[in-house]
């Protein structure tokens, strides 16, 4: 059974339950090769999800200014104009649509 104790080591130590059967208390070249291969990996793409995780944070934060922005826009016209519909394409402005 293999096993990684703790959560955001760097260099994590790798337990491992011996076959009864095995002959050497080692592992071979390769199959270390192999397995730090694949903790490299593994850290690798933790990174890459960090990263990603911040610029979503950054990005999230970039829309809720942009919004609050054309929430004060639409304020100041509607200030201007009163409620009327905005043709976003020519600026034209029209009565709303009237509800019955």
């Amino acid at each position: 059974m293999l096993g990684v104790p703790g959560k955001k080591q760097r260099n994590p130590a790798i337990t491992i339950k011996l076959n009864k059967m095995a002959k050497e208390a080692k592992l071979s070249t390769e199959e270390l090769e192999a397995l730090k291969n694949t903790i490299n990996q593994l850290n690798s793409v933790q990174t890459q999800i960090g990263g990603i995780e911040l610029q979503k944070h950054e990005l999230l934060h970039a829309f809720a200014q942009m919004k609050t922005k054309l929430e004060e826009q639409q304020k100041e016209l509607q200030t201007k104009y009163g409620d009327k519909v905005i043709d976003i394409n020519t600026g034209e402005l029209r009565e709303p649509a009237k509800e019955d």
